[in-house]
């Protein structure tokens, strides 16, 4: 079987795959975002996305109220 560029490959969520992001925080964050994704029964990966997409939506919706 011929492996897939990671472009062409797809997630198990069944999105393409990104570009990847290495970001620090503190360690009490750390632990505090695993325990957050363990209780809900998601990865950090996905909780950090969503609020990542949230935060946008919201400023989009702060510079353009009437769209």
């Amino acid at each position: 079987m011929e492996a897939k560029p990671p472009d062409e490959a797809l997630r198990r969520e069944g999105r393409s795959y990104a570009s990847r992001l290495t970001v620090n925080i503190p360690k009490e964050t750390l632990t505090a975002l695993k325990i957050h994704a363990a209780q809900r029964d998601t990865t950090i990966r996905e909780v950090v996305t969503d609020l990542i997409h949230d935060a946008i939506e919201t400023n989009e919706r702060r510079r353009n109220p009437h769209a």
